[in-house]
């Protein structure tokens, strides 16, 4: 039996087609180059997780360094010699003696003015009864600067005894001789019914003190020596030279101040002096618009 043959044809070389001769070049590399560049990949890796790991670290040690430093500064500047307290300075004052306010404060020469809160040093100066606000402020390097607003004593109550009262009809201190001086006195309440509703005793004396400016708005009007409130007549004033008394009632008191005005320039021009010979007027009541006045020398 014969082998089998296979015949196998052969591609024919074209003339104008370039024979393709492209080859694959694998390259090995030597065995400790492969070592050296598998621990330089994994000191890479190390390096690049430490530094994500270590980032933390390094933020929380800057913090730290700045909070302790600026600590320790801080320590530095408040026990420095230069910050500590030279002077008390207190501003302009009418009522009030420079030297209580300083005493308030508790300020002393010498202690740490970055130590002292404006804030306590401005409650206990409140604490005077002159004092209606007050403003506390660090001078650096070495002063303390306070500023108040004074009351300004409107009228005196009395109210078991001389009260000065402030405009906003607050009793606020008990008035000395020299203090009530050119002050007009406000009677009629008496100090129990202060305590016992001292809200609607404030809003009484507003309104006097709301009076007692109305009625010394014409400058040629008599002194005042008082302003009483009654419950009966509403409110009441008396004249400083005579004591004369005039009625005013609770309401309208612009226009009957108007009336006493004419009454004070008729009584002028018939000869007599108005304040003088006046005992009451009554504008707290009128009938057909006719005033009731009674005269020191007889009644009218």
């Amino acid at each position: 039996m014969k082998p089998e043959v296979w015949a196998i044809e052969l591609p024919r070389r074209r003339l104008l087609r370039k024979r393709s001769n492209k080859r694959v070049v694998v390259q090995r590399k030597p065995l400790f180059v492969a070592m050296a560049d598998a621990v330089t990949a994994l000191g890479q890796a190390l390096w690049g997780f430490g530094r994500r790991a270590l980032r933390p670290v390094a933020v929380v040690s800057f913090v730290v360094g700045v909070v302790v430093g600026g600590r320790w500064a801080l320590i530095h500047v408040l026990n420095s010699p230069r910050f500590a307290v030279s002077q008390v300075l207190v501003g302009p004052t009418h009522s009030v003696n420079p030297q209580e306010i300083i005493l308030l404060t508790g300020v002393t020469t010498g202690q740490k003015l970055l130590s002292i809160d404006p804030d306590e040093v401005a409650a206990r100066v409140a604490t005077h009864p002159w004092v209606l606000s007050v403003r506390v402020e660090r001078k650096l390097p070495a002063s303390l600067q306070v500023d108040v607003v004074e009351r300004k004593a409107a009228a005196v109550a009395m109210l078991g005894g001389m009260y000065l009262l402030d405009e906003q009809g607050h009793p606020f201190k008990r008035a000395l001789t020299s203090e009530a001086v050119g002050l007009v006195i406000v009677t009629g309440l008496e100090r129990e019914q202060y305590a016992a509703n001292p809200s609607a005793a404030r809003a009484a004396y507003q309104q006097a003190l709301a009076l007692l400016s109305l009625y010394q708005r014409e400058t040629n009007r008599p002194a005042l020596s008082e302003i009483r409130i009654e419950p009966r007549y509403g409110y009441s004033l008396y004249f400083l030279d005579s004591g004369a008394q005039v009625r005013l009632g609770r309401d309208s008191h612009s226009e009957k101040l108007a009336r006493l005005d004419q009454i004070l320039d008729a009584l002028k021009h018939a000869g007599l002096d108005g304040p003088s010979v006046l005992r009451i007027v009554h504008l707290d009541t009128s009938v057909d618009g006719r005033v009731a006045v009674r005269l020191a020398l007889g009644d009218s």
